[in-house]
């Protein structure tokens, strides 16, 4: 028999710890959103009561919601397709092709991602009125791409760099193309990284928040500032509704993570292995 060692108990422990606050917030959050409001403030709390839905039916019902929810998932979505597709062709294109300053040429894209996003805040609003695109999927969907840009570079490049040389020789000497090849050998075998990537871009582009409460007003606004809004609506919060939006809002980006979860796990950790 197996014994259980003080190290592996303390394992489970710090496991279940961080379980718990992580799952806490989120249960309390559910709870919150189906609790009547008649004991939602009530002292001592009560555990045990009848869930109501009223406030997603409300939620449901009302259109400036799921427009935020369709502008959401669009912003997020058309985002990482754009930035994924530009750095997966510059990222081609750094390996491949030889030419001066090419590492200068990478610092300079990766150290654009260490500057705290705000910095442009204020240049990317009078940029954006100026040509109409303020309160638009547009005016946010570029600046999401150029933010997402140097990482997935980032990743992409360990991925391209891994590629044996001999397998794209192979192929030229068999007849392919350049197109050729990075679309049936490039491509599938970056895959991992191009997946990894998207998902750390979608993840941010939904739950962005500062560039989505400044460069919209009404038409593009996403969930996370609907959100915001209706915390600081007057008079007294409903809580149950904010709640409610909440897990609305929480539900696709957990979904979209518990499906993709495999595929960024494999792709950081195929990334981080050379040779």
């Amino acid at each position: 028999m197996r014994k259980i060692k003080s190290v592996d108990v303390f394992k489970v422990l710090l496991t279940l710890i961080f379980a718990f606050f992580i799952l806490f917030p989120i249960s309390y959050l559910v709870i919150t959103s189906v609790k009547p409001s008649k004991i939602l403030m009530s002292t001592p709390p009560k555990y045990f009561f009848q869930p109501d839905f009223t406030q997603y039916v409300k939620i449901f019902r009302n259109g400036d919601i799921l427009n935020g929810l369709v502008n959401s998932i669009v912003i997020s979505t058309l985002s990482t397709i754009g930035a994924l597709i530009i750095s997966v062709m510059f990222s081609y294109g750094f390996v491949h092709i030889r030419f001066k300053w090419k590492k200068l040429l990478l610092f300079v894209i990766l150290i654009t991602r260490m500057f705290p996003p705000v910095t442009t805040l204020i240049p990317v609003y009078m940029v954006e009125g100026r040509l109409g695109l303020a309160d638009t999927r547009l005016g946010l969907i570029l600046p999401y791409i150029s933010f997402q840009v140097p990482l997935i570079i980032w990743i992409i490049n360990e991925f391209m760099f891994q590629i044996p040389k001999e397998i794209e020789e192979s192929a030229a000497l068999d007849g392919c193309t350049v197109g050729q090849m990075f679309r049936y050998i490039n491509v599938p075998l970056i895959m991992p990284g191009i997946t990894a990537a998207g998902i750390l871009a979608f993840i941010y582009n939904w739950n962005e928040l500062m560039f989505a409460v400044t460069l919209t007003s009404y038409k593009a606004r996403t969930l996370p500032v609907l959100l915001k809004a209706f915390t600081e609506s007057e008079g007294s919060l409903q809580w149950s509704a904010v709640s409610a939006i909440g897990v609305i809002t929480l539900i696709p980006i957990i979904l979209f993570f518990v499906l993709m979860n495999k595929y960024l796990v494999k792709g950081l950790v195929a990334g981080a292995v050379k040779g």
